[in-house]
């Protein structure tokens, strides 16, 4: 026997023994691994982004830590910089600010972290810079898409010159696109649309306190349009507590438990919201994130989540919602 056949078996145990740990150590580095996500609720749309994350996380066997910033900027950089001196492997992210939240994002990327964006990012140019994905709705056709359905609800009453008011949350673009998308869609199909009052509507109880105020101010007002959850929740009660139920209706953007229960319970108020699909989103944003840490490709650096039209006209569908959903959790 040669010296080498004597060896033999020695050498094939080093290189099993090597590549053991090799994976080993790949193992060890993938349950170790950390990622920063940071809420700007933990209600409604943003619970459904909150709970997509976790679940994302955990399907990959990600380390998560997350923090909610409530909508505040100080906040939001106070969690960040934990974030990064943490060495988390990325933060996933919907900014506060398009402008106010930029040095958070760019702090993160100069140190070598990856940022990934949900629903709202930073305005383009700093994106661009900073930002490795975006994954969100389409958020002009969020607006068209309800804004069709809306055009055509008057059009088959015969109602021409439908007086709308709006509650807005322009401080956010995304919110901007979907409000403009929502009146060409209605003036494409209603010409003689009236625009009235258009006032900032998004905060719970607030919102309630704007439509009501709207509606009684101005009782030509025969149809209310919200940008977000909390502002087409607000528009319904401001219908109520002015006592215009049968006198305008509604259409907004978002769907939550409370809304599915307005299709159902007032369908001659609440007539049609677009949902958007928080969840798939929050899971889509580990994926691109985890992406951006193997240092993979991402190839297109936007990622839109399709939305889901919900009708009072249709309750079956707005009640199969509900069954799927017994956490409450959108």
């Amino acid at each position: 026997m040669t010296l080498h056949e004597k060896l033999r078996p020695a050498i094939v145990r080093a290189i099993a023994s090597s590549a053991l740990a090799v994976f080993m150590a790949g193992a060890a580095s993938a349950e170790d691994l950390t990622i920063g996500a940071l809420y700007l609720d933990a209600q409604g749309f943003y619970g459904g982004i909150k709970k997509g994350i976790e679940a994302g996380a955990g399907d990959e066997s990600v380390r998560l830590l997350g923090q909610n910033s409530q909508g505040d900027a100080a906040k939001e950089a106070q969690f960040a910089s934990t974030l990064i001196s943490s060495k988390v492997g990325a933060i996933i992210m919907s900014p506060v600010s398009a402008t106010a939240s930029v040095p958070v994002v760019k702090q993160a990327a100069e140190a070598g972290i990856p940022v990934v964006c949900y629903n709202t990012c930073v305005n383009d140019e700093d994106a661009k810079k900073y930002v490795k994905a975006l994954v969100t709705t389409d958020q002009y056709k969020l607006g068209y898409d309800v804004g069709v359905v809306a055009g055509d609800y008057f059009k088959d009453k015969g109602i021409d010159k439908p007086r709308f008011g709006i509650l807005n949350c322009d401080v956010y673009e995304a919110c901007v696109q979907r409000k403009a998308g929502f009146t060409k869609a209605v003036e494409e199909k209603v010409p003689g649309v009236e625009w009235a009052a258009d006032q900032a509507g998004f905060e719970p109880g607030k919102s309630t306190e704007t439509a009501t105020t709207m509606l009684t101010g101005d009782t030509a007002i025969n149809a209310m349009f919200a940008t977000t959850d909390n502002g087409t929740i607000g528009a319904i009660q401001g219908i109520m507590a002015s006592g215009r139920q049968g006198q305008a209706v509604v259409f907004g953007n978002d769907i939550s438990v409370q809304l599915a229960q307005y299709l159902i319970n007032a369908p001659e108020t609440l007539i049609a919201t677009n949902g958007q699909q928080p969840q798939q989103m929050g899971k889509d944003s580990v994926l691109m994130a985890l992406k951006a840490i193997k240092g993979e490709a991402i190839d297109n650096y936007l990622t839109i989540v399709p939305t889901e039209m919900f009708l009072s006209s249709d309750p079956d569908k707005v009640k199969a919602w509900l069954e799927a959903r017994p956490d409450g959790i959108p």
